[in-house]
């Protein structure tokens, strides 16, 4: 009998694929700082101090190169996180009860925190605020069975792959 909780895999790929999200974010943040870079090159030395021989323009080019790999990497980084989610969206749509399902996407595609899942599922409740933490229960237990659910399903499916798909930190 294995030590691992029945949902550990399905929570394995869930975080690699939010994983894969972060580093998505991380890419676009390096090409915006190389864009800011590439917007203002440096001016020119009016000190009168010798400088190096590579021209400017090297390193014009050089950049433009890099930026250019930049850009290739995001579009395969993407690619692959098209397909990562159009695999748990099957999942999820197998999933019976829809705050299950809301739960499962807002936290794993959109990236929501608790609170604002719990809002998303129970803010329009008139009792809201008065039950918050009942509310804040109720989302964790949907949570709960949603992971369960997904295990089932990820089971069934033998597509549980041992990949380390997406696994950056």
């Amino acid at each position: 009998m294995s030590d691992k909780p029945i949902t550990h895999d399905i929570k394995e790929r869930l975080g690699k694929y939010t994983r894969l999200l972060r580093e998505i974010d991380n890419q676009y943040e390096r090409l915006g700082l190389m864009e800011m870079t590439m917007a203002a090159p440096p001016g020119s030395s009016m000190t009168g101090m010798p400088r190096g021989s590579g021209a400017p323009s090297d390193r014009t080019g050089l950049t433009v190169m890099r930026k250019m790999e930049l850009e290739e990497q995001i579009k395969e980084t993407i690619t692959e996180e098209q397909k990562e989610r159009a695999s748990i969206e099957a999942m999820i749509q197998q999933v019976k009860r829809h705050d299950e399902r809301a739960v499962l996407r807002l936290r794993y595609f959109d990236r929501a925190d608790w609170d604002g899942i719990c809002a998303a599922l129970y803010g329009d409740r008139q009792d809201y605020l008065d039950r918050l933490d009942s509310y804040q229960n109720r989302t964790y237990k949907a949570h709960g069975r949603a992971l369960l659910r997904l295990a089932e399903i990820l089971k069934d499916s033998g597509e549980n792959d041992g990949d380390d798909r997406g696994a950056t930190d």
